[in-house]
């Protein structure tokens, strides 16, 4: 099994961060594990075994010990006490990023085949300030451009769910991009919260693929 580094700028060595091919990636699970998906389809344990076995990887490279990742009610991952993570999945790929609990406090990552975002859905996924960004775009960025804001979004809702507990929609908070590699991310309307502090790094998987992800420090 081949995992590949992502954001290597970010690692450290309390946290790890990698993805692969959701093939490479098919194999067993613990029992545990096994028990939350064996009724779902199988597009879906397909996923799941995907996550479940890329976050092993990752967390061992930590010396983590190899607890099962259970899911919630909600279907998010119940993350053992011990560390801190996020998993996001396409139709062909999967990534994750696994930290020490002592290294970060929160993540968020997430995977985006580009081109997926329709114009039609722009006016529910994004403000007037972002659309009027996009018209400023040549048609060969377009389609990365949207594709990333809508991921920074995810990767967003992610890290900051585990810490407010807060649902947030997409027209809640507003992306900026900062350069090449980073995003910023508020509220339209209202003052910023430390959860919108910290940047989105955003980088391409390959031709095909973009990936966001934010961390919240301790």
């Amino acid at each position: 099994m081949v995992i590949h580094s992502l954001f290597p700028d970010l690692a450290t060595a309390g946290l790890a961060i990698g993805w692969a091919p959701l093939e490479d990636l098919q194999g067993t699970l613990d029992p545990d594990e096994w028990d939350d998906i064996v009724s779902a389809a199988p597009s879906r344990q397909r996923e799941f075994i995907a996550g479940r076995r890329l976050v092993k990887v990752l967390a061992d490279t930590l010396e983590l010990s190899g607890q099962p990742l259970r899911r919630a009610s909600d279907r998010s991952p119940l993350w053992p006490a011990d560390r801190r993570g996020s998993l996001s999945h396409c139709t062909a790929l999967c990534a994750a990023a696994v930290g020490r609990h002592d290294a970060v406090q929160s993540i968020g990552i997430d995977i985006e085949k580009i081109g997926r975002i329709e114009p039609k859905l722009w006016p529910t996924l994004f403000s007037k300030n972002e659309r009027a960004y996009f018209d400023s775009l040549n048609p060969e960025r377009l389609a990365a451009e949207t594709t990333v804001f809508f991921s920074a979004k995810e990767a967003f809702y992610k890290c900051q769910y585990p810490l407010t507990q807060s649902w947030v929609g997409f027209q809640d908070v507003e992306v900026t991009r900062i350069d090449d590699c980073r995003l910023g991310i508020a509220p339209p309307n209202l003052p910023p919260q430390p959860c919108h502090g910290p940047s989105i790094h955003t980088t391409r998987l390959d031709d095909t693929h973009v990936a966001t992800i934010m961390l919240m420090p301790i």
